[in-house]
């Protein structure tokens, strides 16, 4: 072997005995290593991007479950396994700025975090799935630098979200919400609720809409006991004027029905979300 081979040999474990040495471990877990892979398509920095074979493309809902990393520069990690300009370099570990949305709500900080229907694009977890990582800074609307853009929502309307960068501690991993404990006598009554809206309608709003429901029950029977004790006192002092009578009772049934209408529509408008 000759001298310029050793010379090599001995330049590269010295660097790597550098990185190891002198590079603080607290360092490495907070801006990450990356590595360069071939790329499909056009990406850039901050998109979240899944991994297929040894290409990466955009993360989309349809290949979440390949979900790899966020896509930076290389001065931005700590350390780069790969050198080749025609690559992207991405972050499978440590902190990362990447592209967010408002699609699920605003996000806190804490907050897990998976792919939207915009390519590379994430936001809030809200069912079980693979994740990127947490965010670490909230992110909303009236966060600076935020863009809007339209996307089709699953009714097929028309919908305006934000779109920008916070930062996120990458991390993929499988997500499973904490389960919210539904009170025995109010899983029928959800139950039924869920089967009428076609969704999995949430405990707060089958309280909300069960509330309501009852406080118009309330007010409509306050109103139809008070008709009838009025009827009946009135029959007793004037029997002749039993048919204005009855025309009153009437009146009263048509205004507990539409407060039952009424009532009804919103418990729709709650229960659909």
């Amino acid at each position: 072997m000759t001298q310029r081979n050793w010379f090599s040999i001995f330049s590269k474990v010295l660097v790597a005995f550098f990185v190891l040495v002198f590079i603080p471990a607290q360092a490495l877990a907070a801006t990450g290593v990356s590595q360069g892979y071939k790329v499909q398509g056009s990406l850039s920095n901050g998109m979240t991007v899944s991994l297929l074979g040894s290409t990466l493309s955009a993360a989309t809902p349809e290949n979440q479950d390949h979900l790899y990393g966020v896509v930076v520069k290389k001065e931005d990690a700590a350390v780069s396994v790969s050198t080749e300009s025609d690559q992207a370099q991405v972050i499978t570990s440590g902190s990362a700025s990447a592209f967010v949305s408002d699609i699920n709500g605003n996000i806190k900080a804490g907050d897990h975090l998976t792919i939207s229907p915009i390519a590379g694009v994430l936001m809030k977890a809200v069912e079980a799935g693979k994740v990127i990582g947490v965010a670490q800074q909230d992110f909303s609307a009236s966060n600076t630098g935020v863009q809007s853009k339209t996307i089709t929502a699953k009714d097929g309307a028309a919908k305006q979200v934000a779109v920008g960068g916070v930062s996120v501690s990458v991390a993929v991993s499988d997500y499973q919400p904490k389960a919210t404990e539904v009170p025995a006598i109010l899983l029928p009554v959800q139950n039924v609720f869920s089967g009428a809206a076609g969704h999995d309608v949430s405990t707060i709003r089958t309280i909300i809409a069960l509330v309501i429901f009852l406080m118009a029950l309330i007010v409509s029977m306050i109103i139809l006991y008070s008709g009838v004790s009025s009827a009946i006192r009135s029959i007793g002092r004037n029997p002749l004027a039993k048919s204005e009578i009855f025309m009153g009772l009437l009146q009263v049934v048509g205004i507990i029905l539409v407060i039952l209408v009424a009532t009804f529509g919103i418990m729709v408008v709650i229960i659909k979300g």
